[in-house]
Formats: C-alpha cells, structure tokens, sequence
C-alpha cells in the first residue's frame, strides 16, 4: 500500500505546487513530465504479479509473439487476432526486446505520454486531470486492463474533435482504439449523442432507458449472447452478472450529477462543454447499471476515464470572473461568494474525495495490485528458485551416486 500512497501523494504535492501556486504553462508543462515520469517508472518497475492481467496473459502472450514471429501473430493461435494494433505493436516491441518489463515500460510511456498529452492540449487544469488520472484508478486500470486503456487513451485524445465538431478524425481515432480493444467500437455513435443538447426531453429519454436497462437487464443480456459474447453467459464468466457494491458507482454517478446541475455554468464558459456533460452523464449511467451488474464496469470505465477532462472543466467553471479589482469588488458588495470561493471548495472536496476513493479501491484488490512487488523482488525470487532446485537436482545425485 505504501507504494500507492507515495505515488498519489507526489501527485498531488507537485500538482499543488506547479499548478496552483503561480501557475504558468511552462509550469505545467514541468508537472506533466514529472508526474509522467513517476507513474511511467512506477508501471515499468512493478513485479509480473502486480495486476491481474499481466502474468495471466500478457507475459505468455508477448513470449508467444516473441518465438512465433509474424506468423503466430496472424493465425488463429492469437488471441487478439481482432486486435490486430496491440498485436502489431507488441510484434514491433518483441523485435528490439525480449525483455517483458521493457515490454510493459514502453506499453506504459504510450499510455500515459498520450494521456499527459491529452491534459497539455485539451484540459484548463492540467495538474487536476492527472490527480484525478491517478485517484480515480485510472491509472490503477492501466497496471491490469492494457488493451483497454491503451484504447482508452486514444479515444480521450479522440474526444477534442467531437467538440470540434471533426468527423473524419473522431472516427479514425476510434476505429484504432478498437485495435486495442473492440469495446472501443461503441464510442463511434458517442460523436452524434454527445452534442444532444441536455434537457427535460433528452433527460426524460436517458431516464427511461436506464429505468428499462435495470428491469429487463437479464432478457436484454440472454438476447445478446445469442449472437455475440457468448462467453459472458457460460457458468465461468457468469460472476460478471453481479451487482457491485454503492461505493463503485458513488463517484461517477456524483460527478454526473454534478456536471447536470451546473450544465447552464459550463455552457457559459465553452457551449461545446456539451461535449463533457454527455459523457459525464453516459459515466454515471453505466456505473448505475454496474450496481446491478458488473459487466457494465467496463463500459462504464471508457466513459469515466474522462473525468480528467470534465472534473477539471467543473472546478475551473466555478471560479469567479472578471478582475481581479471586479472580484473584491463584487466579494465586498456580498455578490458572487459562492463563485469566489467554489473553485477552492472544490479543490478540497476533489482532494478529500478522490484520496478515499483511491484507497479504498486499492485495499479492494480486485485487480491484483496488492501486494505489490518490484522487478528486482521477482528477479531476487527467480534466483532464490533457480538456487533451490539447484540444490535439490544436486542433493539427488549426491544419494543416488554416493
């Protein structure tokens, strides 16, 4: 746990430091790297056991790429055959390295290079996009679900052209993300209902649904198995069928309700913050839906992975504007307090929330990432094996040869 903590809390130190005191962009700049660095080394350096995935199945799979080459890559032997870009870019890494932790550190500096990106280009507060990319588990996921954040990543940098209202791009963008992950494909409708403007009707619409979902949420998935994902409906995969507890949905479904609430405050900063409220919304429903059933965690996350996005939109939106002159001004006048300290309230309230989130879902372990274990543990482990059995295959010829 305590490698968790350090992580988050350097985090959040250099975000305070950089970014609210005196801010520049040259300031955020130096806190993206940093921080990027951090997390990067982080990810490189952890033990095979550290995330539920890794050892599982992304350890055989680079070792099956690694010794079949091109040919194991496109026959049915691979497993992510449909995935043909994680496939290609673990070929192309294979090629320079055999080395499975060099595998995953570079695996790692794609994700969370592009995800520092995506805060430098699109976010108004990058140091609290890349908390919130850390206390929210965001990053958590990266060290267990691969493909899936690999194409997460891709498609929160895809989200800018939606709000630019660039079809072309958007879709492109999605289409590789689902070389990573087919869950992506879903997002491909996103760039149509995220610019559905929020209201009573639309409201009502997505009330409805969701109230529909929830009811008959068995017959709609005994439909769908019928044709597609029948491995979800065997007895091995079934436990994806279980609710998960209040706490998992608890944030994502605040912050929908949240980014709703002040929606008209938002559209007054960036009309195109449509955008976010959507999917902020799209977040909170699957994670009402993952109360019932688990399955829908994983759609939900895709959603809710832009939280780096429109938290920090949020906050910022909830400042006072106007001079500074303007500011005292309206304070002394008893005008506009709320604005003047919400984005400060915030600030706490995000920090306060995010830290139990964060540790709470850690010491949850569902993903394996506790304990957590370095590569230098594991090699010192592997030694300590190789010593044993040494010792043993020589202690049997001591007695069978005398």
């Amino acid at each position: 746990m305590w490698a968790y903590a350090i992580v988050v809390f350097v985090v959040l130190l250099l975000g305070l430091f950089l970014g609210e005191w005196r801010p520049s962009r040259k300031k955020e700049i130096l806190f993206l790297c940093l921080s990027s660095v951090v997390l990067i080394v982080f990810s490189a350096l952890r033990a095979t056991n550290v995330g539920i995935d890794y050892y599982q199945f992304y350890v055989p799979f680079f070792e099956n790429v690694r010794s079949g080459g091109w040919s194991f890559l496109v026959s049915d032997a691979n497993p992510y055959l449909t995935e043909f870009g994680f496939s290609l870019l673990t070929f192309l890494i294979s090629l320079v390295t055999g080395n499975v932790f060099v595998y995953m550190a570079v695996i790692a500096t794609i994700m969370i290079g592009l995800t520092a990106w995506v805060l430098y280009r699109d976010c108004s507060k990058p140091w609290i996009g890349m908390f919130i990319f850390v206390a929210f588990n965001f990053f958590g996921n990266t060290l267990s679900y691969i493909r899936q954040s690999l194409g997460i990543a891709i498609f929160l940098f895809a989200i800018h052209y939606i709000k630019e209202k660039r079809i072309v791009p958007y879709m492109l963008l999605v289409l590789l993300a689902a070389t990573f992950h087919n869950s992506l494909l879903l997002m491909l409708p996103v760039y149509f209902l995220a610019q559905i403007a929020i209201n009573r009707i639309s409201l009502g619409v997505y009330g409805g649904m969701t109230i529909l979902v929830l009811v008959f949420s068995w017959q709609i998935f005994n439909l769908v198995t019928q044709f597609v994902y029948q491995y979800y409906a065997t007895d091995q995969n079934l436990y994806f069928m279980q609710g998960r507890d209040f706490m998992t949905g608890f944030i994502p479904v605040l912050a929908m309700v949240l980014m709703i609430a002040f929606q008209k405050l938002l559209l007054k900063k960036n009309p195109r913050n449509v955008v976010l409220v959507n999917i902020a919304m799209y977040a909170g429903i699957f994670f009402i839906f993952t109360w019932k059933h688990f399955l829908f965690q994983r759609i939900g996350n895709i959603f809710f992975t832009a939280a780096i996005l429109y938290v920090p939109e949020l906050l910022t939106a909830l400042q006072a504007t106007g001079t500074e002159e303007e500011k005292q001004r309206r304070f002394l006048a008893g005008k506009g307090s709320w604005r003047n300290y919400g984005y400060v309230y915030g600030i706490i309230a995000m920090i306060i929330l995010g830290l139990i989130y964060y540790f709470w879902f850690i010491q949850q372990n569902r993903i394996n990432l506790l304990p957590f274990y370095t590569v230098f543990d594991e090699i010192q482990v592997s030694a300590l094996r190789v010593q044993a059995t040494t010792t043993t295959f020589l202690n049997t010829l001591v007695q069978t040869f005398g």
